[in-house]
């Protein structure tokens, strides 16, 4: 019998994991690098969308307690301010109305009457009136409303404030500038001196005033320069003429000045006078200020006080007098229309005549 090789029998599985734990080993899988990567970026994309979220709630929980504190403690609670725009604005909503304040006044007592609007008038509610930054009064609030009160202004501008209050809250308010101004205003006539004889078919009255007054001669309104100056003209008959000057500020104040002089016909060369009239620009923009500049020459030279009288096209603009150098100057707004318009100018029974072009804005 031949003897070969002694064959073994193969081991077992359950054998084998018997065999490994006896020996102390222990089976551990490898798991590749990237599962571990798709965790970590998984995890950071979580922290980023829960942490504002997290933020939020905890922003609002801190909300609630700080108001549930302020609502348990008075010191704590917000306290209204009266600020608003001054010169007659008043805020939109339940913001008391006062009537027709004055922007200027010369009486020191200022009336002040008004109204809450209706749906503003509510239980606990009350007005206060200030005057220059200070409460002058504080009363509930009218069932109407309504609301009256009387202020002693100071000379100068005065802030008038009308607020709507609830607890120690302003709900809303009104302010208005008030100008107490107790001083007439200034009025110079440097045309015609009293006692002066004038023509009487063209009596020149000119002179200057407070700026923002009004002027009238004779009892005829004139429009007053942006300066203060002012030009009216006549006519009279022969003979003593009476004339008096008024200007009346626009808190009521009024200055006035009478003086006399005496009319007469005077009959003047027409060929010893020459008219002539420049634009300081041949064009001009519809609504644009043209200058015009006038001159008189006689015989012996420029005429000084002779008065003249500027018309573009059918408008008569106005009137001045020629200064020592025969010169008088006009300013006028150009005509709407486009086109040649004709710019005349009277004077000395002579006339000048230039052309202004219109063009569009």
């Amino acid at each position: 019998m031949r003897m070969g090789p002694r064959r073994r029998d193969p081991v077992s599985r359950d054998r084998y994991r018997a065999i490994a734990r006896d020996a102390g080993v222990r089976a551990q899988l490898a798991r590749p690098r990237w599962i571990d990567a798709a965790l970590v970026g998984a995890l950071a994309v979580v922290l980023l969308i829960a942490l504002p979220r997290a933020a939020s709630a905890v922003g609002a929980g801190l909300d609630q307690v700080l108001t549930s504190i302020q609502s348990s403690i008075p010191l704590l609670q917000g306290r209204g301010s009266i600020e608003l725009p001054a010169g007659g604005s008043s805020s939109v909503g339940a913001a008391p109305i006062a009537d027709s304040l004055p922007a200027y006044t010369r009486e020191p007592q200022l009336q002040l009457t008004g109204k809450v609007p209706s749906f503003a008038v509510q239980a606990g509610r009350s007005l206060q009136i200030v005057l220059n930054g200070a409460v002058v009064a504080t009363a509930p609030l009218d069932p109407s409303g309504a609301f009256t009160a009387t202020l002693a202004l100071k000379d100068g501008a005065n802030t008038v404030g009308v607020a709507l209050v609830a607890d120690r809250d302003v709900v809303a308010a009104s302010t208005y500038t008030v100008v107490l101004d107790r001083t007439p205003p200034t009025l110079t006539v440097a045309q015609p001196a009293a006692g002066s004889t004038v023509d009487a078919k063209n009596i020149i009255v000119s002179g200057t005033t407070e700026v923002g007054s009004t002027i009238t001669v004779n009892g005829h309104t004139v429009v007053t320069a942006p300066d203060g100056g002012f030009t009216d003209s006549f006519s009279a008959t022969q003979g003593s003429v009476p004339i008096t000057v008024v200007a009346r500020d626009r808190a009521g104040n009024e200055t006035t000045q009478k003086l006399t002089i005496v009319a007469q016909q005077v009959t003047q060369n027409v060929a010893t006078a020459t008219v002539t009239v420049t634009l300081d620009k041949a064009t001009a923009k519809a609504g644009q200020g043209v200058l015009a500049t006038i001159y008189v020459v006689g015989t012996t030279g420029p005429r000084a006080g002779v008065p003249v009288t500027l018309s573009v096209g059918v408008l008569q603009i106005g009137t001045a007098v020629t200064d020592g150098t025969g010169a008088a100057r006009i300013s006028f707004v150009a005509p709407s229309a486009e086109g040649d318009v004709s710019v005349v100018v009277l004077g000395a029974g002579s006339s000048g005549r230039a052309s202004l072009t219109i063009t569009a804005r």
